[in-house]
Order: C-alpha cells, then structure tokens, then sequence
C-alpha cells in the first residue's frame, strides 16, 4: 500500500459512496445521532446543502457542470474537513483533509460499521473511491507549458503553429469483477472543488491555470450482495490501489520535486 504523502500535494477532494437498497422514509435524527455517535467525538450534526458536481469540457477547459443541491443532515467533524452523510439509500465520506490512506481507511471503517449496526442496509448495489487533484506549478511559460510537469499521455495532440490552451478527455480502464476505473483529466482556468463549498479545504486554492485529475473508482455488482462493513473496507483497498499507481505514472519527477514536496506550496 503506498502511503507517502507529499506536504503540497495536489489532492482537493476524495470521496467514498456507498449504495444500497433504499428502506424508505427519511432518516430521523435519533437515528443520525445514533451513527454519529458510533463515529467517535468531534463528529456534530448539521443541517447542510449537499452539492453534487459533474465535471464536463467548457471554454476555459475542464468545468463544472450539472450542479445539483439538496437539503440534507450531514455528520461532519468540527473544523468541517471531513463529513459523513448518510440517507436512505446511500452512505458518502468526504474529507479534504487527507493524511494519507491508512488513516482515511479507519473513517470508512467507522462508518461502513456505524451504517451497519443502526440502519442494516439489505444490501449492496454500489461501492466507489473518488480522488480529485488540482495541480498548479509555479512556472507556466510557453506554448504548451504541460508538457515539463505530466506524462505526455495527459496532453493534447499537436499541429505545427497551434498552441494548445484547454482539453478534456476521459478514459475508461476495466478491472475485472464488475469494476471500472474512470479518468477525466483537462486543465482548467480555476478549481473545481468550490473552496465556498460545505466542506473547508485545508488551504485556499491558487489562482491561475490548474490541471484536474479526476478518478473514479467504483465497484457495481450485478447481483445485491449483503452489506458487510468489514468487506467494504477491502474492496475500497482494492479499488483505491489503482488509483495510486495511475497517479504514480502521470505525474513527473521534477512535478514532485519542486511542487509536491515543497513546505508550505
């Protein structure tokens, strides 16, 4: 498992969703503050508007699109880097806060196993790890300024006299056993992960050029297996391994060196 974190690196958002059959209703709050409590001390009940976000190509590159906002509950942590939202057919953790996968490991846990013992979800349908990275690097020159920092898989396709200036392409890679792992990837004139948003970045984004690397890892089963916390975890490792090592590959040596590692970027 590889567990290095760099002091600026680029992760915005990583979030984990967890689909269920639906038991009807709406989730009353004894049973909120019942999985709240199971979550540890620090963790509040707020009453919150969960925006969803869908990226898509714009003219200024990489955009939000299809922002779609909801009235919900939301359990969250204190300083508001981390949140657990729970509802009637769905469990979702989001932290921007992240101190590396051990440690995001044991939230899921905690909530996979508090959503099992209050609710008893009949089963699973759906199971994914969501990482967003905003890279920004202090020297942005030239006609295709890109090319110094990623892998050239990552770039545009050239034509003599054109200079490249906004894309966006997704992938799709198969991993077996009902999995998929989704890269979208472009650059973009400004965040994606909305620093006004719910929840509080550990620090205020940049301004400029910014390139987006969005992962989306899932798992969907064609038939309802039983919700088994325990198992969730292991199959988040799994989903979560090739992210990682895809990341690995797409960034540039001189990226981590002068961006990644840098104190205080």
């Amino acid at each position: 498992m590889t567990t290095e974190v760099w002091p600026n690196a680029p992760l915005a958002l990583v979030a984990v969703e967890a689909r269920f059959p639906a038991g009807g209703g709406l989730l009353r709050p004894p049973v909120q503050r019942a999985i709240r409590d199971l979550l540890g001390s620090g963790w509040v009940l707020e009453g919150a508007k969960q925006q969803t976000v869908e990226l898509a190509v714009g003219s200024s590159g990489v955009q939000a699109h299809n922002v779609k906002v909801e009235d919900l509950t939301r359990i969250t942590i204190r300083d508001r880097t981390k949140a657990v939202t729970v509802r009637t057919e769905s469990l979702t953790i989001e932290a921007t806060s992240y101190s590396g996968y051990r440690s995001f490991r044991e939230l899921l846990r905690a909530a996979f196993e508090a959503v099992e013992r209050v609710i008893e979800p009949d089963g699973i349908t759906r199971l994914g790890i969501r990482y967003i990275d905003e890279i920004r690097v202090p020297k942005f020159e030239g006609s295709n300024p890109w090319d110094e920092w990623l892998d050239s898989s990552l770039l545009a396709p050239r034509a003599e006299g054109l200079a490249t200036r906004t894309w966006t392409s997704a992938v799709q890679y198969d991993m077996g056993e009902d999995r998929r792992l989704v890269l979208r990837y472009g650059p973009a004139e400004g965040p994606v992960v909305d620093p006004a948003g719910p929840l509080k970045r550990r620090s205020a984004p940049g301004i400029g050029p910014v390139f987006i690397l969005d992962f989306d890892s899932f798992w969907q089963p064609t038939d309802i297996p039983a919700f088994s916390a325990a198992e969730l975890v292991v199959i988040c490792d799994d989903l979560r391994a090739p992210v990682r090592a895809l990341f690995d590959q797409l960034i540039s040596k001189r990226l981590i060196d002068e961006v990644f590692k840098m104190e205080g970027g």
